[in-house]
Formats: structure tokens, C-alpha cells, sequence
């Protein structure tokens, strides 16, 4: 069975991956960091409640949360924030990445312990549902975004989490990104494996 899936807009293919995955009962990291600074976050809220409606259980996840090590002071009693997400991700069957921006998202989870936390459990088996920002950290390499999204994190290091061997360009033809993602195309189609897809398309693998 598919355990990897990714979409431009999960509100317009999660029944169609419910059929597959089948929510009910299921316990889900809901990772919402990418969308912290964003003005248009309504998918995220959106995600939830389509995802409970499903049944399934959430835990809401800020990866963000978990900076650099040396900078972690907590109590010996009280987890620290980084011991919260990998507990989250171990325990949790799957894992659900939103839209937002993908480059302030990539900073976020190479800095927690979550990016490799998530390579591990994906490639183990548990399931993966990228949507948008989400489904671009999947690649090797997520340079071609910086078209797309501001690279406001001022990363310089566009490694994806290389849990595919292709790119995804969401929302292709789709407003506001339909001259972003033209470009995107036309600048990246000879460099990268693009795989464009649209709001109502979804990729599982």
C-alpha cells in the first residue's frame, strides 16, 4: 500500500486518500509550522477538521519550537520541546505536513530533530501526507520553489527530506501561483524530475 501522499490542497482530495489510507481511529502529527507566518492559512484549519471528521486523532505539532540545543532549558521533570515532537512522530501513525512557506518549514525541521525523525518513520513504513509547502520538502531538493514561496529564512542549504526521488510543483495552473509555477517549469523542467500537479490532484506512491 501507498504510504506516501502528496497534494496541492488536501481539502480537495482527502476523501479520495481517506479511501485509501482510511483515517478512522488513526493517529495523526499534524504539523502546521510552515503556516505560522502566513496572512491565508484557512487550509490548515481546514485539514483538521476534515481529518477529524474522518476520525482521526490529531496532535498539533510546532516544530519550530525546538532551536538549537545548546539554547533547550527544562526542567528534568518536564519534556523538553523536541522530546514532545519525537514522541509525537514515534507514537503517531501518520504524518501530516500543511502548506504555508516551504523555506521557513525546512529551516524549522532541519533545526529540530524532526527532519530526521520523519525520514526514519517514512522510510519504516508510516504514512506521509504532504500538502503543498509539505509535498515540496518531500523532494531531494527544493530550490525550484524559491519561485514559488519567499525565501524569507534566508536558506541556503534547499536539501528536501529526499523522501522521493522527484519534485513536486503544487498548485499548477492554479491562482495565485499560475505564472509562478509556468516559470517554475520553464526554468527547472531540464535540471529537476517536476511533477506538476493541480488542486484536485494528489500523488501517492
Amino acid at each position: 500500500m501507498a504510504n506516501i501522499f502528496l497534494c496541492s490542497y488536501f481539502a480537495e482530495v482527502a476523501s479520495k486518500i481517506n479511501e485509501v489510507v482510511d483515517f478512522q481511529g488513526k493517529h495523526v502529527a499534524f504539523i502546521d509550522t510552515a503556516a505560522k507566518f502566513e496572512e491565508v492559512n484557512f487550509y490548515v484549519g481546514e485539514a483538521a477538521e476534515i481529518l477529524e471528521n474522518f476520525g482521526a486523532k490529531l496532535r498539533h505539532l510546532d516544530v519550530s519550537c525546538a532551536k538549537d540545543s545548546a539554547a533547550l532549558v527544562s526542567s528534568q521533570d518536564e519534556p523538553s520541546c523536541e522530546d514532545k515532537i519525537l514522541s509525537a512522530i514515534s507514537q503517531c501513525d501518520i504524518i501530516y505536513i500543511s502548506g504555508g512557506n516551504t523555506f521557513y518549514l525546512l529551516n524549522e525541521l532541519r533545526k529540530s530533530r524532526a527532519w530526521q525523525a520523519i525520514k526514519d518513520a517514512v522510510k519504516a513504513g508510516k504514512i506521509y501526507v504532504g500538502e503543498s509547502a509539505g509535498a515540496i520538502v518531500a523532494a531531494p531538493d527544493t530550490r525550484y520553489a524559491t519561485l514559488m514561496d519567499e525565501n524569507s529564512a534566508k536558506t541556503s542549504d534547499f536539501t528536501g527530506l529526499n523522501l522521493v526521488d522527484f519534485c513536486v510543483v503544487p498548485h499548477f495552473g492554479c491562482e495565485p501561483f499560475t505564472q509562478a509555477t509556468h516559470e517554475i517549469m520553464e526554468k527547472f523542467g531540464n535540471l529537476y524530475d517536476l511533477r506538476p500537479i493541480n488542486n484536485a490532484e494528489f500523488i501517492a506512491l
